[in-house]
């Protein structure tokens, strides 16, 4: 178990320093298109799915098994149980990404010491609500049944 610890915060800190040097781009504009979503472009037009295919696929996964962080499918899972309301869940993902911090995470904790926390997100506030929203959508009744009765995978 310690072993496992061990290289899990090594691989946490090679994900970390990777993003944070821009290599992968976590939140990081990749081309000069970037810059017309700050300006103004209603979130109708942005794609959550190719938002999340740009810059958090590397990270996260859509369904177990996980990647660097939890899949999408388990985040909505979570995001389901904590809110009733789709826009309060994902003014609360928006924030989250935007300043990581354990204590406003919905996943469990077991995740946070598996995974670590995620680096900050520096988009811009319509491309997170885009991909929050698109999060919220992946929502899966059937992987929800089997990760309560404890078949999810770690």
């Amino acid at each position: 178990m310690k072993n496992r610890m061990v290289v899990g915060r090594y691989m946490l800190f090679a994900v970390s320093l990777v993003c944070i040097t821009g290599v992968y781009g976590c939140g990081s504009p990749q081309h000069p298109s970037d810059n017309r979503y700050s300006q103004g472009v209603s979130t109708e037009m942005i794609n959550g799915e190719q938002l999340y295919k740009r810059y958090c696929s590397r990270c996260h996964s859509l369904g177990p098994p996980p990647k660097f962080g939890p899949p999408v499918k388990g985040i909505a899972i979570h995001y389901r149980e904590a809110f009733a309301d789709k826009k309060e869940a994902v003014e609360h993902m928006v924030a989250f990404m935007q300043k990581p911090d354990a204590a406003m995470s919905k996943c469990r904790p077991e995740a946070i010491e598996r995974f670590g926390l995620m680096p900050a997100m520096n988009l811009p506030e319509e491309k997170l609500r885009a991909v929050s929203d698109w999060f919220w959508e992946q929502f899966d009744p059937e992987l929800k049944r089997r990760h309560d009765s404890g078949h999810h995978h770690h």
